[in-house]
């Protein structure tokens, strides 16, 4: 048979399924948005809204809308519609009909085709159900000649949606807003309306407020509204009523910063910026209005950003306030590429460019999306998206999102193409040989980009047609195609060799194997194969049948090769290269052979055939201008007829409609003619030559210059001041134009300057000139001129006019004039003429000379407008006030502000008064005396002494004087001044007529002074690793300038470089007594910098000198990070590891420990499993380990002080090794040829088992006859050994194999054959561990087909005689069910009358364990230290502990423990709380009952009561009270209660109270007592463990100080009644009584019985009361004696020290203990088991690892009450206990006891008092 290189036989192409053919992807385009939804939409129930969202694509994409979530949006009839053109509408609706979800909740519209999905932003949908509502009007009334302001309210649920479009002024007058009003009226953008120059007249007049919803439109009128004229006819200073804080606008948007004062006069405004290093004042210019309370700025920049400063100023002060200017500067964001082709497998790059006015934008918010879902920001780079090895999964399209703090969102698409990838083969078939009759199957996989198509071949022809051949083939989800050829019954004629080829555009491969069918020699028909001359020709002849010995070929009777150009292949093909037509055209005939002779033959004819050739163009590229002739010849030089000549343009057919024609020479040339060449001619022209042989091509470009042309052709334009113009130029071309603006210098014929981009001016791409804010300089002619290098180019002159409003430089000017003086009031004005000017007085009088002898008007041209001026003769004080210019022309008009201010004689200042007064300085203040007044140059400040009394002839020479200069001020400050001191002050205006009269006078007295020296000997040392003591001395007294309130203790850490310190402020003594502090919560290990100061009733003092101390060291509070972990061999493994990070090492590392331990499940694991090893370094290599074995290894790092945190467990695996030898081999005889072989894994097995080798040797007695190895899986631990020779001795041994190796042999074990086969077991016997309620089956196989017997324990078993056991045919003994009493020692024994065999299996049953005991050794008052012992574990490794804990009545918390834990410390926990404990243990099995619970309670307890002489000491109108001396019994104190009363004749006086939550500080003033009074003090004290209550009495003294007279005690006794104040006193006291009433019920009762059996009951009552002296006797002994008993039971089981004696307990430690019962019992426990409470502590330690750090030493506690007291003398100098008593009562809300106080009062010992406490 025969194939060459390019055949020309006809295949039979099998076409893959509609699905499995790709067409070609070049005319598929991803969704792009044409209107992407706004990002906020808001609508009324009453229109409803509609979201528009359309995309373009191919094909054309689909839209849809998707909630927030991702899911669907539906139709929901009557409420919202998707439209089929991609418009959500949501239908108006009733206010019952809203629905959050789908009235106010987000959309995404989708886009999505073939290609891929885009989403869109987010759209939130907002729906406002229309709501009636009112608005009202707020009037802020002024005094005459002043400004009102009138607000329209609204109400706040509508305020956002309505806004004031304007105000009506009754009848119909209707003001709307503006920039600037008229004079009299002025509407404010933001809806403030302000009257200005108020008359009388103004209040008969009314006003009403126009609002409108933005949303329904609704108009909305308020009622009229009258103004109000204040009778206040004084200054008042300025006050802003209305102004926006801050101001969003986009660029080149208007913005307008609003700033309302309100005053008398009327405040004038002055803008200042805050942009810069300082203040700057705003100037107006060419895009900035200054008008009064509105500052204007047109065309914002981001320059303008910032902050604006609004000051509003009169005679009478000023006022502020600051505006925020924020400019939103649009973003582009684009994708670079936005079309990306890739090959799979390569590497594609996306980037998001975000710009801004064409500048790079720094780092935003970038997201990335795939095909609308969001991508993890793994992928991206910054602004790159990287996508490595691309896949078909990869491609679709992708979107950039950036999103901006201010919530908008920008967004670009870019589409990821898969590029052409030539066929893979991923999967093909193997030669094969085979007998004939069998099906079979051949199968081939590729994949490829397009998805490839693959066709079949049998000897590179096509396959057989008939029933037995099955092609399909198909294509999987990821685009591979499979396919296959199935042949149901294969023949000898099948065999062959079959290909497949995978082929798509971008190549092809090609797989061939042959399939080898035994038969005698078959060759197949060979069709006519046409070959192509001077290619290679390849004649494979189409043999059948197997095996063929060889293969000949021969050509008219000669065998080939004859020729150079020939070979025959050694697999029986023939090569012809190269082919020629003469020689190689004719017949061929091959024959094959087989060794046995048999041969076959067939002969096949070969056609050759020879290719077209091409004469080449002259160029590539043919260049003519439009209008030329051009002509393109093609002509064949060689090639076989019949020829085919086809002409292209683009690769398409030539149209005729193309103008374009075509000259048929002969049937070798062909021309195309073009008459005349247009525009559409340019393109690729190709000849197309084609015979049976091939198709060549042969192209030209051919390029036609087009001069340009106009396609927008610009035309004049007029244009008003201050707007935009869009100038239009386009032109088109070959090649492009480029377009350039010129702008004439002078006339239109003159010189032309180019037109380039600056700001305001923007060259388009598309041609067009853009003027933003177009101001007169824009106006002139403009040249657009459009060149491409053919011709000269066109061009087009046009001319711009700016039509101009009036417009002024400035806002507004003031002119200042002397009363009788001319005035003269001037205004320039700029704009297009005819320009019309009036004069107006206060925006609505205008001024006419005609009728106003006073006043004169002229005006003159300038060249840009108009100057106008306004004379007024003889002015005076009526002629001040506003004047308005007002120009108008046609486009507009404008106006200006010029005030008239007329002066006169100042007046005296009036309402002089202190602003401040200090200790060494006053700041005055004060008013003009009336409006109106003429120029005050300066103002005059005389002070004196008013202490001092002087002569009235040295009066006037004694005063000082300071001057206010120009320009005036209304405030002076004097300093340098004596600190309390009384002074007079009066004040002196002056101006150009002189000086006033002064002013009233003023007697002001200075202040104290804050204290000017520091505390002094300023200490700190440390306490623990959080807390430092700081304690200092008091200021001098002559530095202090007032009582001493307190100290202000500043800290920080010293290696901060923060110069700020934190601090901290507490109560002083009041009387420069010493202070100290308790600093916690620092961090460890750290180096502190302590000031303090001192601060008194003024405020505080200079810092004191620092100090530095440092916190203790402490253990690490971080594990060493970045644990790492290598195995390095099958023993070893190494760790590294990266220290702490430095801030919470708390100390220097001495060094780092490692605790490994072997991940084993064995079932009592070995104590010394787990290991550690200390190091300084950050590896280590551990050596000596299990091989193949999984270690937990966690590291610490230890300081000086201990070991700190444990790194979370990491798991490595040593590596594999050589297994050890298998544990035990057997071989027994199963019969009399054959030997039956078994053996047990490995113990150690050091990997994965993955072979067994069975070596095995024959021996005839000591020679060796044979031997043999086999290797078997490593599944099988058994081998049958069989037809062995009789009566021969086998010897036999096994390995196991891993990948390392093979590793040791077992013990070699022999057997010799016999006929007689006795009873033997193969089955192995040993340990067999199971889980609880498990299957278990125990095999017991066994040869010689023997009796078996199964024992348990010596016991024989029976079929049924365990209700969970069942004895198989097989031998096997299955147990379900297994519980704990399953386990034990099975033996299976066999017997068959040859031989008898015996094995045992030990059965162990793992079960839950049981609970452990726990018990307590220790507590503190925010701790509790306990330890526990592991009971029986259940046959199994206990896993861990979970404790469980709640404080009383609180919730139940759990805590996980470690395996390894035996004990754990409770940490912080509130003090004086009783907590139940218990605990559980977990194995692998299940989890053990919790342990007894336990009842254990913190130290500490409710506050105590301190004595009455420490805590009172009584003066004559106030006592004080030193909190510090109450007792908190270990809790601290939270808060007092302080209430008062005197102790009168009324029994019932009623309570002062003082406070009900008052802090804990050192003392306490009770103030506004009267002397010599008896009063009664009632305190109580709170801390978390309870409330102590304490009732005092004491007299306050006399006014002169001294002791009051006895008589008040005697007096005050008679009357004294005890009040029960506490709850927890008198449910106890009213339960006592009904118990006894009970009682007495009781007694009576039991006395009527015991009198039936007095004789019985007497001897029974002996009997008890001698066993009751004996317990009493020996209680305390047999108590102690049992409590000791306790600990040692529990001390032995977990060998630890526990004290012998009460010697060795401490008093501030607790443990608990179980009773069953006795009088030691709490009464609080209700469960099985009572608890007790005790304490002691080790005078050595000899806790385990794990343990708590022991308790606080004492000293720790007495320093907070044993401190020394500081003096206290100076308080009073009486006895206090003679003028106190105290009455306490304690309430403990744990405990419930009472205590009973009682003291007496020895200094009236002839009054009989008698004075009760409870």
């Amino acid at each position: 048979m025969w194939i060459s290189s390019r055949f020309f036989v006809i295949f039979l192409l099998l076409h893959l399924d509609t699905t499995c053919s790709e067409p070609f992807e070049a005319h598929l385009r991803g969704p792009g948005f044409v209107m992407e939804p706004p990002g906020r939409v808001e609508f009324s129930n009453s229109s409803g809204g509609w979201l528009d969202c359309s995309a373009s694509g191919s094909p054309q994409p689909t839209v849809d809308w998707v909630h927030a979530d991702g899911s669907a949006v539906t139709e929901i009839h009557g409420v919202r519609r998707v439209l089929r053109n991609g418009t959500l509408v949501l239908m108006p609706f009733a206010a019952a009909a809203y629905h959050q979800d789908v009235h106010n909740t987000i959309y995404r519209c989708i886009a999505s085709n073939s290609v891929g999905r885009i989403v869109s932003r987010d759209v939130q949908v907002r729906a406002v159900v229309a709501q009636a509502y009112k608005v009202d009007v707020e009037v802020l009334s002024a005094s005459r000649g002043c400004t009102a302001i009138l607000r329209c309210v609204v109400p706040t649920f509508v305020k956002e949606l309505v806004r004031v479009v304007s105000w009506v002024h009754e009848p119909a007058i209707y003001i709307y807003p503006s920039l600037q009003g008229d004079g009299k009226f002025h509407l404010l953008p933001t809806g403030e309306l302000l009257i200005h120059n108020l008359q009388e007249s103004d209040e008969s007049q009314s006003f009403r407020c126009r609002s409108m919803h933005r949303l329904t439109r609704q108009v909305v009128v308020s009622s009229p509204t009258r103004l109000r004229i204040n009778s206040h006819r004084g200054i008042i200073s300025p006050s802003v009523v209305e102004h926006t804080a801050h101001v969003q606008v986009s660029q080149d948007e208007g913005a307008v910063l609003l700033c309302v004062a309100q005053g008398c006069p009327s405040p004038e405004y002055s803008w200042y910026t805050h942009n810069g290093a300082g203040p700057l004042p705003v100037l107006s210019g060419p895009r900035v209005r200054l008008l009064g309370p509105i500052l204007a700025i047109e065309a914002v920049t981001g320059e303008d950003s910032g902050v604006y400063k609004c000051t509003a100023g009169n005679v009478g002060g000023e006022a502020s306030a600051e505006l925020r200017l924020t400019v939103a500067t649009p973003i582009q964001v684009e994708i670079s590429p936005n079309v990306l082709s890739v090959h799979m497998g390569g590497t594609a790059e996306f980037r998001c460019l975000v710009t801004s006015n064409g500048s790079p934008v720094g780092m935003q918010n970038i997201l990335w999306y795939k095909d609308g879902r969001q991508l993890p920001s793994s992928g991206r780079v910054e602004d790159t998206l990287v996508v490595p090895r691309v896949s078909r999964e990869n491609r679709g399209m992708y979107q950039c999102v950036v999103r901006r703090p201010e919530g908008d969102t920008f967004q670009a698409t870019a589409e990821l193409q898969l590029g052409d990838a030539p066929p893979v083969l991923l999967y093909s078939f193997i030669e094969q040989t085979l007998q004939p009759g069998p099906a079979v199957s051949l199968k081939c996989s590729a994949a490829g980009n397009p998805t490839p198509q693959i066709s079949w071949t049998l000897d590179g022809f096509p396959l057989p047609s008939n029933g037995r051949f099955m092609i399909g083939q198909y294509i999987t989800v990821h685009g591979d195609v499979i396919s296959h050829v199935n042949i149901s019954h294969v023949m000898v004629e099948d065999g062959g060799e079959y290909a497949c080829n995978a082929e798509n555009r971008a190549g092809r491969v090609l797989h061939a194997a042959r399939l080898n069918i035994y038969g005698l020699p078959y060759i197949r028909l060979i069709p006519k194969v046409t070959a192509v001359s001077g290619e290679t020709l390849n004649l494979k002849c189409p043999v059948a049948g197997y095996p063929i010995e060889e293969i000949h070929w021969e050509r008219g009777g000669r065998e080939l090769p004859d020729d150079i150009r020939q070979r025959v292949q050694p697999d029986g093909s023939l090569t012809i290269s190269p082919v020629q037509k003469n020689s190689d055209s004719g017949v061929y005939t091959c024959w094959a052979r087989n060794k046995q002779g048999h041969s076959a033959r067939r002969s096949g004819e070969v056609t050759v055939i020879v290719p077209p050739k091409l004469s080449p163009f002259q160029t590539n590229i043919l260049q003519l201008n439009m209008g030329d002739r051009a002509s393109l010849t093609c002509s064949v030089v060689k090639g076989d007829l019949p020829l085919t000549i086809n002409w292209r343009k683009d690769g398409r057919p030539i149209d005729p409609t193309q103008h374009m024609s075509v000259k048929q020479v002969d049937q070798y040339n062909s021309i195309l003619v073009i008459e005349n060449l247009g525009s559409d001619h340019t393109g690729n022209y190709s000849c197309v030559v084609r015979n049976s042989a091939a198709e060549v091509e042969n192209s030209q470009a051919l390029l036609v210059n087009v001069p340009p042309r106009w396609i927008v052709e610009p035309v004049d334009a007029n244009v008003e001041r201050n707007r935009h113009i869009m100038l239009h130029c386009q032109a088109q071309g070959v090649p492009t134009p480029s377009i350039v603006w010129k702008k004439a210098t002078g006339s239109k014929s003159g010189e032309y300057e180019e037109v380039r981009e600056r700001p305001f001016t923007k060259l388009l791409g598309n041609g067009s000139l853009l003027l933003q804010h177009v101001k007169e300089d824009r106006e002139g002619f403009y040249l657009c001129q459009a060149n491409n290098g053919i011709g000269t180019g066109i061009g087009k002159v046009i001319q711009l006019k700016v039509n101009s409003s009036p417009y002024f430089s400035s806002t507004s000017r003031s002119v200042m004039v002397k009363k009788g003086d001319t005035a003269l009031l001037q205004c320039a004005v700029s704009g297009d003429k005819p320009i019309n000017i009036v004069w107006m007085r206060s925006g609505k009088n205008t001024l006419n000379p005609s009728t106003n002898y006073k006043i004169s008007v002229k005006q003159e041209a300038t060249p840009d407008g108009v100057s106008a001026e306004l004379q007024i003769r003889t002015v005076d004080a009526t002629d001040s006030g506003p004047y308005f210019c007002r120009a108008s022309n046609l486009y507009g008009n404008d106006q200006q502000l010029v005030q008239l201010q007329v002066q006169e004689p100042p007046l005296p200042p009036s309402v002089l008064e202190a602003a401040m007064i200090s200790s060494r300085s006053v700041n005055l203040k004060w008013q003009p005396k009336s409006l109106g007044t003429g120029d005050v140059t300066k103002y005059l400040v005389e002070f004196r002494e008013a202490d001092r009394s002087l002569p009235p002839a040295l009066f006037v020479e004694q005063w000082q004087q300071i001057e206010v200069k120009d320009p005036p001020h209304f405030n002076a400050l004097i300093e340098n001044l004596k600190p309390a001191t009384r002074y007079a002050f009066r004040v002196i205006a002056e101006g150009s007529a002189g000086r006033s009269a002064p002013s009233q006078e003023l007697i002001v007295r200075t202040e104290p002074q804050r204290p000017a020296g520091p505390p002094l000997s300023l200490s700190a040392r440390p306490l623990s690793s959080t807390e430092l003591l700081i304690s200092w001395v008091a200021p001098l007294p002559e530095l202090r300038h007032g009582d001493i309130q307190g100290y202000n203790v500043g800290y920080k850490l010293s290696s901060s470089g923060n110069t700020v310190y934190n601090f901290t402020s507490i109560s002083g003594d009041g009387d420069g007594g010493n202070g100290e502090l308790l600093l916690s919560g620092l961090a460890k290990f750290a180096r502190y910098t302590v000031v303090v100061q001192a601060f008194n009733q003024v405020g505080p003092g200079p810092l004191s000198e620092p100090t530095a101390a440092q916190t203790m060291e402490d253990v690490p509070s971080r594990p060493p990070e970045d644990v790492r972990c290598a195995a390095l061999s099958s023993q070893s493994l190494q760790v590294s590891w990266q220290p702490p990070p430095i801030y919470h090492t708390n100390g220097l590392l001495q060094g780092y420990k490692l605790i490994f331990e072997p991940i084993i499940d064995d079932i009592q694991p070995s104590k010394d499993e787990v290991e550690s090893r200390k190091t300084t370094a950050l590896t280590m290599v551990l050596t000596g380990l299990r091989k193949y074995t999984n270690y937990s290894i966690q590291v610490l790092a230890h300081t000086r002080m201990g070991d700190g945190a444990v790194s979370k467990p990491l798991f490595c695996h040593s590596e594999e090794d050589v297994p050890e030898a298998p544990a035990d081999i057997k071989v027994v005889s199963s019969s009399s040829q054959s030997l039956y072989i078994s053996w047990l894994a490995p113990t150690e097995p050091n990997g994965v088992i993955t072979k067994y080798s069975l070596y095995t040797r024959v021996v005839n007695g000591r020679e060796e006859l044979n031997n043999e190895k086999r290797s078997l899986p490593s599944q099988q631990a058994y081998y049958e050994a069989k037809g062995l020779h009789p009566h021969m001795e086998y010897q036999f041994w096994v390995t196991a194999s891993t990948r390392v190796g093979e590793g040791k042999s077992s013990r070699v074990s022999s057997q010799i054959t016999t006929n007689r086969v006795p009873a033997r077991i193969i089955s192995f016997g040993g340990p067999v561990v199971r889980p609880w309620r498990s299957t278990v089956t125990l095999p017991c196989t066994a040869v010689g087909k023997p009796k078996r017997e199964w024992f348990k324990s010596d016991v024989a078993l029976r079929q049924g005689g365990m209700h969970n056991s069942q004895m198989l045919d097989s031998g096997d003994l299955i147990i379900s069910s297994l519980q704990l009493a399953d386990g034990g020692n099975y033996s299976c024994q066999v017997d068959n009358g040859i031989g008898t065999d015996r094995l045992t299996h030990t059965l162990l049953v793992q079960v839950p364990p049981t609970s452990p005991t726990l018990y307590v050794t220790s507590a503190t008052s925010s701790s509790i230290l306990m330890h526990w012992k592991c009971g029986f574990t259940g046959n199994a490794p206990i896993t861990g502990y979970t404790l469980f804990y709640r404080r009383a009545n609180g919730n139940t918390d759990e805590m996980q423990l470690s395996r390894h834990a035996s004990s754990h410390e409770l940490k912080g926990l509130v003090c004086g709380s009783t907590y139940q404990i218990n605990l559980s243990a977990q194995n692998k099995v299940g989890t053990s009952p919790p342990s007894t619970m336990l009842h254990v309670r913190t130290q500490g307890q409710s506050p105590g009561h301190p004595a009455s002489t420490a805590l009172l000491a009584p003066n004559s109108t106030s006592l004080l009270v030193r909190l510090h001396s109450w007792p908190d019994n270990g809790c601290p104190l939270l808060y007092f209660v302080l209430q008062y009363r005197a102790v009168t004749e009324e029994p019932d006086a009623e309570w002062v109270l003082v406070s009900n939550a008052l802090k804990p500080q050192r003392r306490v003033v009770v103030n506004n007592l009267r002397p010599s009074t008896l009063y009664q003090l009632r305190m109580e004290a709170h801390n978390v463990a309870g409330i102590s209550q304490a009732d005092f009495s004491f007299v306050t003294l006399t006014k002169d100080g001294d002791p009051p007279p006895p008589g008040i005690m005697h007096r005050g006794h008679r009357h004294t009644t005890v009040v029960l104040g506490n709850i927890n006193l008198l449910i106890p006291t009213i339960a006592s009584v009904l118990g006894l009433i009970c009682t007495i019920i009781m007694v009576i009762v039991c006395y009527r019985h015991m009198l039936k059996n007095a004789q019985p009951l007497a001897e029974q009552s002996n009997h008890i009361q001698k066993e009751s002296l004996e317990n009493r006797a020996n209680s305390e002994a047999a108590q102690r004696e049992r409590y000791y008993a306790t600990i040692h039971k529990v001390s032995m089981q977990n060998n630890d020290k526990i004290p012998e004696t009460s010697e060795d307990i401490s008093p501030y430690a607790t443990f608990q203990l179980s009773e069953a019962g006795g009088n030691m019992s709490q009464p609080h426990h209700g469960g099985p088991a009572n608890t007790l409470l005790h304490s002691f502590m080790y005078h050595e330690r000899a806790l385990a690892e794990g343990c708590s750090s022991p308790p606080p030493a004492a000293s720790k506690n007495r320093r907070r009450h044993s401190r020394k007291t500081e003096p206290e003398s100076e308080e009073s100098e009486s006895d206090q206990d003679q003028l106190t008593s105290s009455r306490t009562e304690s309430s403990n809300q744990h405990e419930g006891k009472i205590k009973h106080n009682s003291r007496l009062i020895q200094h009236f010992p002839n009054h009989n008092i008698s004075i009760t406490y409870l």
